[in-house]
């Protein structure tokens, strides 16, 4: 991107996530008046993604601030090496993966089929070059959100008898 593109959505970001927080949230997420725990509330996460959002739109700002003097961003060209015809390969093989997902899940439940579906996807699909990390986050991920959700919010999770979690 471009020194004046890279403001922009820095820009938009900022203005957006603004709203987010001071507008949409407040006016359009009901949350009841008592939560058993504030990361239970339905304004919570969005509250906290907006924030995130405002940081990041905020360092982008910044970013391009510092660096726009810098004459090896605006001569940078980006180039993609990638022919057409291999980005529809991948986009074949991801919605091949997303249909294999789907049908997994009621045969092995969803924390085990996200498992799976998380290390295909980064090892072959995105190209990784850390395939260890890539089987360690596969695995660690979907048994935190899990825990999270099934044990602290208590919603339920679908699995199977076939690989039940406690």
């Amino acid at each position: 991107m471009s020194i004046k593109r890279d403001t922009l959505v820095g820009f938009l970001i900022t203005i957006f996530s603004l709203l987010l927080v001071f507008y949409f949230i407040p006016n359009y997420i009901d949350s009841p008046t008592f939560v058993r725990k504030i990361v239970l509330s339905p304004v919570f996460w969005p509250t906290i993604i907006g924030w995130l959002m405002f940081i990041i739109g905020i360092g982008i700002l910044i970013s391009q601030y510092l660096n726009r003097k810098s004459k090896d961003l605006t001569e940078k060209k980006v180039s993609y090496d990638d022919k057409p015809s291999k980005t529809y390969d991948r986009l074949l093989m991801f919605a091949v993966f997303m249909i294999a997902y789907y049908l997994l899940i009621p045969v092995i439940g969803m924390v085990w089929s996200s498992c799976i579906a998380f290390i295909i996807f980064s090892i072959f699909i995105s190209g990784t070059e850390h395939r260890k990390t890539a089987v360690i986050v596969g695995f660690l991920l979907p048994l935190a959100l899990y825990v999270f959700f099934y044990h602290v919010a208590g919603v339920h999770i679908p699995h199977t008898d076939l690989m039940r979690l406690p």
